[in-house]
């Protein structure tokens, strides 16, 4: 079987000759129909990913901020605790970033959200539960997965006929690594025991999904096979040397499908490694695009949410950028998305956007641009 390292960095020129097999179908960079034609029903859309919400959550907030984005899908990967230099002490992890400590209300603020979503529960979404509870008492993991229904994507496709996509959901409640996390609560809900199994459980709910849809991942921790500095997309940054923290499993599932389908798989989406590394050690690469054009997009912008000072009208994010620029004159917030822009099959423009939000009015405040094919350029 292929690794994504081969597929990530293989030269143009040896990628056909990787993907070739007797079961698979190279996935092209545009849409195609059977007889080989470009279709003339490409999927577009203007997908809004919210990152670790790390408690940085509002619904009326993020709703006047969501309305300025005006997104067709919305995919969430999850929320973290409080700051990383406490529980670096407490269990030798930099960041733990998911939904909360099993915080059901939030939970629910976001399912109440009225726009197409789809959400990734991550592990301390089941911090404190290693069981289902009975019927007469449920714990948060119940409450947080029977408030999200059928928008937590948990091994399982949502398809979004209208846009043409289908987003495929990872292993719920993963902190990242080779080893699996709340196994009995995995198989007990799954009947996942192993890597294996959950591979195979994410590639099952992915070879269904309409051969003129595009695949979306969406996973609360990335792939494994993304590189192993600690500045590197699913890197360790809370230890000497770095390290590969990828998903073993959300590898296997991802380039079995690859290997066997030609459904397109353009994008993959997670979260849980923060940009910003631990110890002062500078920024992480929060995007990476494959030989093969598939790009793997990490959300974590933490916090996600700042305050603007009443007096300067401004806050203390860390990036400015020149082209867009909105000073407003009164304090409210400022609310960070990642605009992933599909036309004709194909990413076309991803970019970190941050909308300010100051009592009735939002406006769209800054944006750095991550990737853009026309300039066939991208900011890692």
């Amino acid at each position: 079987m292929l690794t994504l390292n081969a597929l990530v960095h293989a030269p143009a020129h040896l990628l056909l000759s990787l993907l070739s097999g007797p079961h698979h179908h190279r996935c092209s960079s545009t849409s195609t129909d059977h007889a080989g034609r470009s279709s003339p029903m490409a999927a577009s859309a203007r997908i809004a990913v919210v990152g670790d919400v790390h408690d940085d959550w509002d619904l009326e907030e993020d709703t006047k901020a969501l309305q300025v984005l005006q997104p067709d899908l919305v995919l969430f990967t999850g929320r973290c605790l409080p700051p990383y230099s406490v529980l670096f002490v407490v269990f030798s992890l930099a960041f733990v970033c998911d939904f909360g400590n099993e915080n059901v209300e939030l939970v629910q603020s976001v399912a109440s959200l009225k726009f197409p979503k789809a959400v990734i529960l991550g592990n301390h979404d089941a911090w404190k539960s290693q069981h289902f509870s009975s019927k007469k008492k449920k714990n948060g993991v119940q409450l947080q997965l029977e408030s999200l229904g059928e928008d937590h994507v948990a091994f399982k496709r949502l398809d979004f006929p209208a846009l043409k996509l289908s987003v495929v959901g990872g292993r719920p409640f993963s902190c990242g690594g080779e080893h699996l996390f709340r196994k009995n609560l995995l198989s007990a809900r799954y009947g996942v025991h192993n890597m294996d199994e959950s591979a195979n459980r994410i590639y099952n709910a992915a070879v269904g999904s309409p051969e003129e849809h595009l695949v979306i991942f969406l996973a609360h921790n990335g792939p494994k096979g993304l590189g192993s500095n600690l500045n590197d997309i699913c890197g360790k940054d809370w230890v000497p040397g770095g390290g590969d923290h990828g998903d073993p499993d959300l590898e296997k599932a991802i380039c079995l499908f690859k290997e066997r389908t030609k459904i397109q798989t353009p994008l993959v989406v997670f979260g849980h490694m923060h940009k910003e590394l631990a110890h002062g050690n500078g920024l992480r690469k929060m995007i990476v695009v494959g030989a093969d054009k598939t790009i793997y997009l990490n959300a974590a912008i933490v916090p996600r949410v700042q305050r603007l000072n009443p007096k300067q009208g401004a806050s203390n994010r860390s990036f400015v950028n020149e082209e867009t620029s909105f000073v407003p004159e009164s304090g409210g917030t400022t609310r960070a998305f990642t605009l992933v822009q599909v036309l004709d099959s194909r990413v076309h423009r991803i970019t970190e956007t941050w909308v300010s939000v100051v009592g009735d009015e939002a406006t769209l405040q800054e944006e750095q641009i991550l990737f853009d094919r026309d300039q066939s350029c991208f900011n890692r």
